[in-house]
C-alpha cells in the first residue's frame, strides 16, 4: 500500500529542455561553462510536497526558488507564485535539520508545475578516527576508502572522530527521480550540456565531533565503490564518468571516471557531495500535452521515456494544463508509456528518433482510463431547513489513508448539487465526505461510505452541524473565503532551539490540500494570549507573504490547552506582483499540540 500512497505523492518532473539564453556555471571542478540554453528570466507556479524515506511528510522545512522561500506546512506541502526562475530551468532546494540537503531541477511549464520531493535522513553509518586510513561500507557491497586526512569549512585541518553517512541510491529504486537532487541535467568536461543514464549514485556526509561540516583535506582523495544493479551488469560499460552535484547551481559536473571491478564501479574523488556514475547522450527537446476522449487536459498523469537498451525509466507528470515538457536523448527511439492512477500501463508507443538541438511537440495524446479505477460521487446539499445550499463544497478522501493520497474538493452548483471523480486501485472501495453550508457555518461532520459502483448518488445530504472549527479570510474588497473542516494547530516548545526551529513556535494549517487553503507561522509565540508583528511566513491559497512582502500584526486573544481553542485575527498588508493588498483574517480553532 505504500507504494501507491506514495505514487501520487510523488510523481515529479525530470526532463529539461532549451532555449535562447545562457548561464555560466561555476563549480569546484576545472569543467568549461555549459552551454546549456536556460532561456529568459520568466515567472512560474510551483506546489509540490516533501516526504522522508518512510513516505511522512516533513514540515518546517525551507524551500528555495531563486529569491522566494516558504517553509512546508504541516503535510508537507509548499506553494509558489509567481517565482523568478529561468524559461528552461527552475531550481528547487529544500533544507532541513537532520536531513541530506535536497533538490529538483525541472523545466518550468506555463501551469502549475508539481515538485515533489523526498528527503534522507542524515543517518551515522560509521565513525571513523582522523590520522588512520579507515572504510565505511554498506550491507550491499558500497564502500568508502578515506586516508585519514580531513578538513574543516574553513580549509584547516581537522583531528578527530568523523562521523560518516553513506546513502547509495541504486537506479531501480522505485523513488529515484524523489530521492535523487536536481535532474539527469549535465554538463560534460567540455562545456556541453548533456541528459544522463545513471548506474548508481552515492551520497556521503562527513561531520566533526561538534557536528560541523567536514571535507577531504586538500591534495587528499578517497576510494568510493557502488554495486552494479544486476539489470545493469550487461549494459554497464567498463569505464564511465563520474559526476558530481553542484547544490548552488543545481547541475551535474563531470569529474573523473570510474572503472569496473567485478559488479562493481571504483573510483576516485577529491570532495563529497552526490556522485553520480552516468553514460551521455546529446539532447532533444520534447513536449506532450495528455487529454481525455472529451478533448479536456489531464493534470497530474504520469508519462513515462527510456531508451530501448535502458532498463528503467524516467518520468514526469502533467501539469494542470496537461503537459510535461523536457529534455530527452537525441537520436534514440523512445518508448512512451502513460500510468493511470494505479500504475498500469494505458498507453505505448514508440517515440524519435529526434534531432540534436531539435524541439518536438507530439500530437495530443488521447487516454481513457479503465472503467474500474474510476468512481464517480454525486449528491444534493441541503440545509437545515430543507432549502438547497447555494454557498458549500464538499470534500472526498480515501478511508484509509495508506491506499492513496488524493483528496477532491468540489463546490456546489446553484441548487446545492455535486458531482465530483475520483480514483480507487480496488473494488468497492471506501470513502470518507464531508459537506459544508459555508454561509450557515455548517457541516455534516465526516462520513464514511462505501462506492459500490463507479457511479454513487449519495442522494439528498443534509448539512446540520455547527462547525467546530474554521478560519476566515477577506483580501481587498474579495469575498470572505471561509476554511473549514480539517485545521491542524500546534505549539512547539523547543529546548535546542535553531535558526530555522525557534524556540517557540505557533503553526496554524488547513490539512485538505484540495479544497481553500490557510497556513500561518508564528515564530517566539511564548503561548499566552498576545499579538505580534508576523515575523515568519503565511501561505493563503497560492499566494506567499513573508515578513519580507507583508505587514502583518496577529493577535491571538485566547490560547487555550491542547484540546481547547486558540482564537486570532490578523490585520495588515501585503504586496505582491498585483501591487497592494489589504488583509483580515479569523481564526476558531482547536490546539492539537
Amino acid at each position: 500500500m505504500k507504494k501507491i500512497y506514495l505514487f501520487f505523492l510523488l510523481l515529479t518532473l525530470i526532463f529539461s529542455c532549451k532555449d535562447e539564453s545562457f548561464l555560466e556555471i561555476d563549480n569546484n571542478t576545472s569543467n568549461s561553462p555549459s552551454n546549456y540554453n536556460f532561456g529568459n528570466t520568466a515567472q512560474k507556479n510551483f506546489q509540490g510536497v516533501v516526504l522522508d524515506t518512510n513516505g511522512v511528510p516533513v514540515s518546517g522545512a525551507t524551500v528555495t526558488i531563486g529569491t522566494s522561500t516558504v517553509t512546508t506546512n504541516l503535510k508537507g506541502f509548499f506553494t509558489f507564485k509567481n517565482a523568478t526562475v529561468k524559461e528552461n530551468f527552475a531550481h528547487v532546494k529544500v533544507t532541513k535539520s537532520g536531513y541530506v540537503n535536497a533538490s529538483r531541477v525541472l523545466v518550468p511549464t506555463d501551469g502549475m508545475n508539481q515538485v515533489n520531493i523526498m528527503m534522507i535522513p542524515a543517518t551515522t553509518t560509521s565513525t571513523v578516527s582522523s590520522g588512520s586510513a579507515s572504510a565505511v561500507s554498506l550491507p550491499n557491497g558500497t564502500k568508502v576508502k578515506f586516508d585519514g586526512s580531513f578538513k574543516d569549512a574553513s580549509g584547516n585541518a581537522y583531528s578527530g572522530s568523523v562521523h560518516v553517512a553513506v546513502f547509495h541510491l541504486a537506479p531501480s529504486n522505485q523513488y529515484l527521480n524523489e530521492l535523487m537532487p536536481g535532474s539527469f541535467l549535465a554538463t560534460n568536461s567540455g562545456g556541453n550540456a548533456r541528459v544522463m543514464e545513471t548506474f548508481g549514485m552515492l551520497h556521503v556526509q562527513l561531520t566533526g565531533s561538534s557536528g560541523q561540516n567536514l571535507q577531504i583535506a586538500n591534495g587528499h582523495t578517497a576510494e568510493i565503490t557502488v554495486p552494479v544493479d544486476a539489470s545493469q551488469a550487461s549494459t554497464s560499460p567498463n569505464t564511465i564518468p563520474l559526476w558530481s552535484y553542484d547544490e548552488n547551481t543545481g547541475m551535474w559536473n563531470e569529474d573523473g571516471s570510474a572503472t569496473k571491478v567485478g559488479n562493481t564501479y571504483v573510483g576516485t574523488v577529491s570532495h563529497f557531495s552526490w556522485w553520480n556514475y552516468d553514460a551521455q547522450f546529446e539532447q532533444a527537446t520534447l513536449k506532450v500535452t495528455v487529454k481525455n476522449p472529451a478533448g479536456q487536459v489531464l493534470p497530474n498523469i504520469k508519462v513515462a521515456l527510456k531508451r530501448s537498451s535502458q532498463t528503467y525509466e524516467t518520468y514526469g507528470v502533467t501539469d494542470n494544463m496537461g503537459m510535461v515538457s523536457g529534455i530527452v536523448p537525441a537520436g534514440e527511439v523512445l518508448t512512451l508509456k502513460i500510468y493511470d492512477i494505479c500504475n498500469s500501463v494505458i498507453y505505448l508507443a514508440n517515440v524519435g528518433p529526434f534531432a540534436t538541438g531539435t524541439t518536438t511537440t507530439l500530437p495530443d495524446i488521447t487516454i481513457t482510463t479503465t472503467a474500474s479505477t474510476t468512481y464517480t460521487i454525486q449528491g444534493n446539499l441541503k440545509t437545515c431547513a430543507n432549502t438547497d445550499v447555494t454557498n458549500g463544497y464538499v470534500a472526498l478522501r480515501p478511508a484509509v489513508a495508506t491506499n492513496y493520497f488524493q483528496y477532491v474538493n468540489v463546490p456546489v452548483n446553484s441548487t446545492g448539487g455535486f458531482v465530483m471523480t475520483t480514483y480507487s486501485c480496488t473494488a468497492n472501495p471506501q470513502f470518507v465526505y464531508e459537506g459544508f453550508d459555508v454561509a450557515n457555518l455548517q457541516t455534516t461532520n465526516e462520513i464514511p461510505f462505501t462506492a459500490t459502483s463507479t457511479t454513487t448518488n449519495l442522494g439528498n445530504i443534509s448539512v446540520c452541524n455547527s462547525v467546530i472549527e474554521f478560519i476566515s479570510y477577506k483580501i481587498d474588497s474579495q469575498p470572505i473565503t471561509y476554511v473549514l473542516g480539517s485545521i491542524n494547530a500546534q505549539w512547539t516548545g523547543l529546548t535546542s532551539p535553531t535558526p530555522n526551529y525557534p524556540a517557540k513556535q505557533l503553526k496554524i494549517g488547513s490539512l485538505n490540500p484540495a479544497g481553500p487553503f490557510f497556513s500561518m507561522t508564528q515564530n517566539n509565540m511564548l503561548g499566552v494570549a498576545a499579538s505580534f508583528t508576523t515575523d515568519y511566513m503565511f501561505e493563503i491559497s497560492g499566494a506567499v507573504i513573508a515578513p519580507s512582502n507583508g505587514n502583518l500584526v496577529i493577535n491571538v486573544a485566547t490560547f487555550g490547552a491542547v484540546g481547547d481553542y486558540i482564537d486570532f485575527t490578523v490585520n495588515g498588508t501585503y504586496t505582491n506582483s498585483s501591487g497592494n493588498h489589504t488583509f483580515t483574517a479569523t481564526g476558531h480553532v482547536k490546539r492539537d499540540m
